[in-house]
């Protein structure tokens, strides 16, 4: 009986692990693009497994379709006000997308990167930092407004961690000259590791 009993209790915590994963909100309306604020902001860099969910706040018609280019391949129907459209994303990758009858105001990438890359788990209070200049050749560099020293890893698209540096304020300069070009995630943490943010950016 005690046997049974830790099976199923492993079972049901096996199953829970399995199914964490997370859902994004994009508010899919005239001037939702990578520059927008908010949920209207419509590129977002998630991991495999998440789902992004867009809804529908504009009137006229609109959809959402991937670029031929896009690593994953989804297209939704044309609404109106109130349509929604989910897609889970399973392949790590980017994904351009748009929004066929207003492609130059309603366009996103959705960034897909290895499970566990972006801690979802924990709380990102460190937002506020941002990278310079992206895309970079040569070196990056992080804007702080505090003094708080803090740990700096470097993941490519595929997971795996290819940098690991710390910064402060007086030193927030990390160089990139020997990363591949390409996309890449700079995951920006406290040292304690309670807080963290993570950042997207292209090394040319």
């Amino acid at each position: 009986m005690t046997k049974k009993l830790l099976f199923i209790t492993l079972f049901f915590v096996s199953f829970s692990m399995v199914a964490q994963t997370n859902t994004i909100t994009i508010d899919w309306s005239f001037n939702s693009t990578p520059s927008a604020s908010g949920n209207a902001n419509a590129s977002r860099t998630i991991e495999v497994g998440d789902t992004v969910t867009w809804n529908w706040y504009a009137s006229g018609t609109h959809n959402v379709k991937s670029n031929t280019s896009a690593k994953e391949q989804f297209e939704s129907e044309f609404f109106g006000n109130g349509g929604t459209f989910s897609h889970t994303f399973t392949s790590i990758g980017t994904n351009d997308y748009i929004c066929q009858p207003h492609p130059s105001t309603m366009f996103g990438t959705i960034t897909v990167v290895a499970e566990g890359v972006l801690n979802t788990n924990n709380v990102a209070l460190l937002s506020n930092i941002r990278i310079y200049p992206n895309p970079a050749s040569s070196r990056i560099n992080f804007n702080l407004n505090n003094n708080e020293d803090l740990n700096v890893k470097i993941y490519n698209l595929l997971g795996k961690e290819v940098l690991n540096s710390s910064i402060d304020e007086t030193n927030n300069s990390i160089s990139v000259a020997t990363l591949s070009k390409g996309m890449y995630i700079a995951k920006i943490m406290s040292t304690d590791g309670k807080s963290f943010s993570t950042k997207r950016f292209v090394k040319q």
